[in-house]
């Protein structure tokens, strides 16, 4: 029995070692990054553990097998049980770049690994309210990716990096004041210069022309409230990659944005049934609450207001479920419920959840609609 066992992993291993050179290392890295954005993940970590056993001195393959970890992870960033594997892999992908390091200090492909790996783990640290730790990881990698487009200003792929940090460097200080003493110890950042890189990196890059995509769909939705160019680039990741959750929630935000009122509904409608059904990526009880959320406020502006009600009181009964702290989505599912209460004319109701939404801290505008509404009827 011990034999048979012995054989069938011998066997696997020829197997695995053969077939990773039936593919170039750029095929099997590029193929594994489109599995990762397909959430097909098991896929993805193939392919990059044939990297790792064909060239385990380099660093490639350890870097985006730690990104298959950083995608589970941002599925569901409320979730921070996955966060330690995250950091052991990036910590041997740093170890595999230190190596190279120690014997050439201008290995380029080194210092962007290492550049990456320390900016991804910057963006998690950050992501936990970790404020020195990515402080210190987002300064170094910067450093990293300086050195690279210094000698190598074609490398899209470091201009990727140069291009976040010189959006957010810029952003950060004005948007969040208590972050600004940390902001001292970095370069001075400019948003439209972070922008221009990014987009550049989303049409040139090798491996980041689809980070790039996503990035930019982020600042364009969630920063700049700029619907159209928000759509843009979430139109095209969702056409790509259509199994990936954050995509497409990005393209139907986007719609609610820019009044697209059909679209959006048609959408988010969609993706509340993936969550019921428990569809693999959609399994996120804050995704289920949001499209909950959205299918409600789409339905309240097209007057079915009678399906609106099972959208809201589902999106009401996820938030105190979810809910430990006040949230942002939490404050405007109470003011949407006001709304509705005023619509169908149940003022003592209405009352009610626009003082729900006034006990809690001011999310934008969220206080003053809720005393506007509760002083005037919503109609």
């Amino acid at each position: 029995m011990m034999k048979k066992i012995v054989y069938t992993f011998i066997f696997f291993n020829v197997i695995l070692f053969s077939s990773a050179f039936t593919q170039t290392k750029e095929e099997l890295l590029k193929d594994g990054i489109n599995y990762v954005y397909n959430l097909k993940f098991d896929s993805a970590e193939i392919n990059f553990n044939k990297v790792i056993l064909s060239e385990p001195k380099s660093p490639e393959g350890y870097f985006f097998y730690s990104l298959v970890q950083w995608w589970k992870i941002y599925l569901n960033k409320n979730d921070e049980s996955k966060d330690e594997i995250f950091f052991q892999r990036i910590e041997k992908t740093l170890e595999v770049t230190d190596n190279l390091l120690e014997k050439n200090k201008q290995d380029m492909n080194a210092l962007f690994y290492k550049g990456g790996s320390l900016g991804y783990r910057g963006l998690l640290w950050s992501m936990r309210e970790k404020w020195l730790k990515a402080a210190n990881d987002g300064r170094d990698a910067i450093n990293y990716f300086n050195k690279i487009y210094e000698k190598n200003p074609e490398n899209k792929d470091a201009l990727f990096g140069l291009g976040i940090y010189n959006y957010f460097a810029e952003y950060v200080p004005d948007s969040y004041p208590y972050l600004k003493p940390l902001m001292l110890i970095f370069p001075k950042g400019d948003k439209i210069k972070g922008l221009e890189q990014i987009k550049e990196s989303s049409q040139y890059g090798k491996y980041s022309k689809t980070e790039a995509k996503f990035i930019l769909a982020y600042i364009y939705l969630f920063y700049e409230k700029n619907y159209a160019q928000a759509e843009f680039y979430s139109k095209q990741l969702n056409s790509e990659f259509p199994q990936n959750p954050v995509f497409e929630k990005y393209l139907y935000s986007s719609y609610v944005g820019l009044g697209k009122i059909n679209e959006a509904y048609q959408g988010w409608k969609r993706v509340a049934e993936k969550c019921k059904n428990y569809e693999f990526g959609y399994e996120n009880w804050y995704l289920h609450r949001e499209a909950n959320y959205y299918t409600a406020m789409c339905m309240m502006y097209m007057k079915r207001l009678g399906e609106a009600a099972e959208y809201l009181n589902k999106a009401e009964e996820l938030t105190y479920y979810l809910d430990k702290d006040e949230t942002n989505i939490g404050s405007n599912i109470f003011l949407l419920l006001g709304k509705y209460y005023d619509i169908i004319n149940n003022r003592e109701k209405a009352i009610f959840y626009y003082n729900k939404v006034l006990d809690m801290k001011n999310f934008g505008e969220t206080h003053s609609e809720a005393e506007k509404y509760k002083n005037n009827p919503y109609k």
